[in-house]
C-alpha cells in the first residue's frame, strides 16, 4: 500500500507493561479508543491501531501507538488492552528497547488469570462474526495475548519490490520451454513484493553493515504478509531479554541488528498497489491447478508484456535469501531465518527439501554442499496442513493393534504424542490401500510427479539427487540443514481430505495438523537411521517442539517462548 507523503508523525518508543494482577475488572476491560486515520496508516494492512495511555489518571490522553494483528486477517481483530505511559517510567524500563502492547482476539477480551498473568478471557456476551456476517465459534475460554508491533514510519508499511533476474527462471528449465532466450529483454522479469522493517533495504545496492539477523516470514493463504511483519517484530525485544545463541556465540540480541523481511506472494484478486517501477509484481494462481499454487513451487502467471517467462515461487525466494547472502551489501550477516505458518510452512518445508540454493552451507553435510563465509540458514515450520515425503511410507495402524486403536482421542491439551506409535507401523501402504488413494505419493504430498501439479522447479532439483530410485543423497541434504518444526498445542482440529476421499487423511498423513506434524517427524527419525553415510554430526534429524495453549495461530506461535527459541534460539 502507498501512504499519502503529505502525512508525518513522530514513530513513538514504546515500551510493554504487563497488567499487574491487582489490575480492577473495570480497568482490564476498559473499551480501546479508536485510532484515526492519520494514525492507522502506520500500521500493515490487517492488524489494527492501538493506544498508549499517559496513565491510568490521565485515561484520555494518548501519547503513543502499536499495531495488533489477530489469528487471520479474514476476522475483524479484537480489542487493545490498556497500556500506560507512567507504568513504564515508573518501573524504570530501557525505552531505547521497543515493547508494544497488547490485544485480544475477536470475541476476547482483556483478562488476567488467577495467577496474575495478563490473558484474554472468552466474552460470553459477545457474537463475533466475521467480515462475511458469519458467527465466529470461539473454542476455548482464555487464551494468551497477542502482542502489539510498533507502529511504522512511512517506509515500513509500504510494499516494495525486489528486482528478479531472467536468469533465475532460467537456471531449472531448459531453453526448448521457454521463448528463444535470443529475443528476451531486459535483465529482469518482475519484481517480488515484499514488506520489510527496514524499508527497501534488499532491493537496492547499498551496503546494510548493522544488520547481522535477517527473518523472513512466509504468509499462509490469507496472503496476509503485513500481519507477518507485525507478528515478527512484536517478539524481537522479548528474544533481546533472553541470551540467544547465534551463531554459536552467547550474546544479547540487539533489535536493531535484526531485519525482517515479510513477501508477498500476490494473487490476481489482490487488491495490489502500483509497482514502484517499469517491473511488474509477479504473482501467482490462487485457484489452479490447486488452491494457493504459490505454497508448492508453482510458476508464477507469465506476463505477456515481460516475454512470457515465469519463475517458480521457490526460485523467487532462493533470489531473496541470495540477496541476503551477498557480502559486498550484508558483510556482517550471520543468520538467516525463514519462517512459515499453515501454508507458508508448507511453503518453507517444501523449498528447504527442494532448494540447490548456494546460500546452505555447513551443517551435517558440509564436506559435499559447504560455502564459506556465509550466514547459518533455518528454517521454522510451522502448523502446515502436509508434508513433502521423502519416500513412499507413511503410518498405518499394525495388524496386531487394529482392533484397539482409540480413534477418537486428540486431547488438545496432551503434551505428548497424539499418535500412538507402539500400535502404528512405518511401511509402504498395501495393494488396496493404495488403489484407495493413488495421489499419496505424488508431489506435493510425496515426491512423485504429478501432472495435476505442474512444478518443475522441483522436480529438476529433486531428481538430479535421486539415483535409480534411491534418494538418500536428497535425504542427507535434507537432513543436514537446520530446521526446526513447530505445532500448536490445540492445533488438533480433523481436516477435511484435500486427495483421495474421507478417511484417507490427506494420503495416510494423519487427522490433524499436529498429528501429521508428529508423524512426518517420528519418519525422519527411522530413515536417518537407515542412512549411515549422511555423516551427520547427531542421530535426531532436525528438532521439533509443541507450543502450549496455542491452537491454529500464527501471531501466538511465533510470539510463544518456543516460537521465539526457534526463531533465535
Amino acid at each position: 500500500m502507498h501512504l499519502p507523503t503529505t502525512i508525518t508523525v513522530e514513530v513513538w518508543l514504546l515500551v510493554l507493561l504487563l497488567l499487574p494482577a491487582s489490575s480492577s475488572a473495570h480497568d482490564v476491560n476498559k473499551s480501546p479508543v479508536v485510532c484515526d486515520a492519520e494514525q492507522r496508516i502506520f500500521c500493515p494492512p490487517a492488524t489494527s491501531c492501538c493506544p498508549t495511555f499517559k496513565s491510568r489518571r490521565e485515561p484520555d490522553v494518548v501519547v503513543g501507538y502499536s499495531c495488533l494483528m489477530g489469528w487471520s486477517s479474514r476476522f475483524p481483530r479484537g480489542p487493545c488492552c490498556p497500556h500506560y505511559e507512567d507504568e513504564i517510567i515508573s518501573k524504570k524500563l530501557d525505552v531505547s528497547s521497543w515493547r508494544g502492547g497488547t490485544g485480544c482476539g475477536n470475541g476476547y477480551e482483556c483478562g488476567v488469570s488467577s495467577i496474575g498473568t495478563p490473558n484474554c478471557v472468552v466474552n460470553s456476551t459477545a457474537h463475533p462474526t466475521d467480515y462475511d456476517g458469519k458467527q465466529i465459534k470461539n473454542k476455548y475460554d482464555s487464551m494468551p495475548r497477542y502482542r502489539a508491533c510498533k507502529s511504522f514510519a512511512k517506509d515500513g508499511v509500504e510494499v516494495f519490490g525486489l528486482p528478479i533476474p531472467l536468469s533465475a527462471a532460467l537456471s531449472y528449465k531448459s531453453s526448448s520451454s521457454l521463448t528463444n532466450a535470443d529475443e528476451l529483454t531486459g535483465h529482469y522479469m518482475g519484481q517480488l513484493a515484499y514488506y520489510s522493517s527496514m524499508g527497501r533495504s534488499i532491493a537496492d545496492n547499498r551496503v546494510n553493515s548493522d544488520i547481522k539477523t535477517a527473518i523472513i516470514g512466509v504468509h499462509g493463504s490469507g496472503r496476509d504478509a503485513g500481519t507477518y511483519l507485525c507478528a515478527l517484530t512484536s517478539l524481537m525485544v522479548d528474544a533481546s531479554k533472553e541470551r540467544s545463541f547465534l551463531r554459536g556465540q552467547r550474546r544479547n540480541l540487539n533489535p536493531k541488528d535484526v531485519l525482517v523481511v515479510a513477501p508477498w506472494f500476490m494473487a490476481p484478486v489482490d487488491d495490489s498497489p502500483l509497482p514502484s517501477s517499469s517491473l511488474p509484481y509477479l504473482q501467482w494462481d490462487a485457484q489452479y491447478p490447486i488452491f494457493h499454487t504459490w505454497r508448492y513451487g508453482a510458476e508464477s502467471i507469465s506476463d505477456v508484456n515481460h516475454n512470457n517467462v515465469t519463475i517458480s515461487s521457490f526460485g523467487a525466494m532462493d533470489v531473496l535469501l541470495e540477496s541476503l547472502c551477498d557480502r559486498k551489501r550484508f558483510p556482517r550477516l550471520r543468520r538467516v531465518v525463514l519462517v512459515g505458518h499453515s501454508a507458508g510452512g508448507q511453503f518453507v518445508q517444501r523449498w528447504a527439501l527442494s532448494s540447490s540454493s548456494w546460500c546452505f552451507g555447513g551443517g551435517q553435510f558440509a564436506s559435499r554442499w559447504a560455502k564459506t563465509d556465509l550466514p547459518h540458514v533455518r528454517v521454522v515450520v510451522a502448523n502446515p496442513r502436509s508434508f513433502a515425503y521423502l519416500d513412499n511410507r507413511r503410518y498405518f495402524i499394525s495388524e496386531q493393534a487394529a482392533g484397539a486403536v482409540d480413534y477418537g482421542m486428540s486431547p488438545a491439551e496432551n503434551d505428548g504424542t497424539l499418535t500412538p506409535f507402539d500400535k502404528y507401523q512405518l511401511r509402504p501402504p498395501s495393494a488396496s490401500e493404495e488403489d484407495g488413494c493413488k495421489e499419496f505419493n505424488r508431489y506435493e504430498w510425496g515426491l512423485d510427479e504429478n501432472e495435476k501439479v505442474p512444478a518443475p522447479y522441483v522436480i529438476n532439483n529433486v531428481q538430479k539427487l535421486i539415483d535409480h530410485g534411491d534418494n538418500s543423497d536428497l535425504f542427507c541434504r535434507y537432513a543436514s540443514r537446520d530446521i526446526v518444526y513447530l505445532s500448536g498445542q490445540r492445533d488438533v482440529e480433523t481436516l477435511g481430505s484435500q486427495i483421495c476421499g474421507k478417511g484417507r487423511e490427506d494420503g495416510y498423513q494423519g487427522p490433524s495438523r499436529r498429528e501429521r506434524s508428529e508423524r512426518f517427524f517420528a519418519a525422519l527419525q527411522l530413515r536417518g537411521g537407515e542412512v549411515e553415510f549422511c555423516r551427520r554430526e547427531t542421530k535426531q534429524v532436525h528438532d521439533r517442539h509443541v507450543v502450549k495453549n496455542v491452537g491454529h495461530d500464527h501471531a501466538l506461535i511465533f510470539q510463544s517462548p518456543e516460537g521465539i527459541q526457534a526463531i533465535f534460539g
